[in-house]
């Protein structure tokens, strides 16, 4: 077993959770191990803060730090302890843009998901975080909150068009996929790693004593900056190519069977 606490990040969906968005009882009998052994479990994701907060509720582990909204927030205890807002006037700009396209856009404010209509995409996405958007007139309206994220959903051909759009226009902002029907956009200032970084500043662990679990194109920089990044099974080349271990999928217990590998949990009988 590990004795010096490290401070250990799980992406969410495809990486802790299953493709049926469970979490496996193996996964969560070694988390539940990791925090009895004294190691933070972290959570980073893309989800808004309501969904991930729920998440780390059903995990049973007390006072476990998120990082949501691809790490414009972090959060504790259903507390926002640090947050990155977007550029109201780039925010303004995407979603009109995003009109062009026929583009299902979401904006996501502090512990608010606000549309502007309902549909497919938005009930697909409601079945998946487990709650419903609100629906308003604008969002664009000068009287809508500060974003925290900004997230269009459509076919792949349209938001891949839409994504080499959007990187020509020298907004300041991060633009992602967490998978081809979704794009995801927050501040230039905020990626999973920069918060996984904050985290570790404030518990005072060096990065030499992070590990990083991901398998999408927004989890590479924390699987690369950690002392130890994990790629699943199922993860995107470009996350298997950083990574220093890769484990099995998340359909097949990848979090438990690299925890075993690594000496951390004790291998089921």
């Amino acid at each position: 077993m590990q004795n010096k606490p490290k401070l250990i990040a799980f992406d969410v969906d495809g990486t802790l959770l299953t493709s049926s968005h469970a979490v496996s009882t193996l996964t969560r009998q070694a988390l539940g191990q990791l925090a009895h052994d004294g190691h933070y479990v972290l959570l980073a994701t893309a989800r808004p803060p309501k969904s991930v907060a729920e998440i780390a509720a059903q995990l049973g582990i007390d006072h476990t730090i998120s990082i949501a909204l691809n790490g414009a927030m972090i959060i504790r205890d259903n507390k926002i302890l640090w947050d990155v807002p977007m550029e109201r006037f780039a925010v303004k700009e995407i979603i009109q843009e995003s009109r062009q396209w026929g583009l299902h856009a979401n904006l996501m404010a502090g512990w608010d998901w606000l549309v502007e209509e309902s549909g497919y995409w938005c009930e697909q996405e409601a079945a998946i975080v487990g709650f419903e958007p609100e629906t308003v007139a604008d969002l664009t309206a000068d009287s809508m909150p500060d974003a925290h994220k900004v997230l269009f959903m459509g076919n792949a051909e349209d938001i891949a068009a839409y994504r080499e759009w959007a990187e020509c226009r020298s907004l300041p902002l991060s633009i992602s996929l967490s998978k081809p029907t979704y794009c995801e956009i927050v501040s230039a200032d905020v990626s999973k790693a920069h918060a996984l970084h904050q985290v570790a500043q404030m518990l005072e662990i060096p990065l030499s004593d992070v590990i990083a679990f991901g398998d999408g194109e927004n989890d590479r920089e924390i699987v690369e900056m950690a002392g130890i990044g994990v790629a699943m099974g199922n993860a995107m080349p470009e996350v298997l190519a950083v990574a220093d271990l890769v484990t099995k999928s998340n359909d097949d217990n990848g979090i438990y069977h690299a925890l075993v590998e690594m000496g951390f949990v004790k291998p089921s009988t």
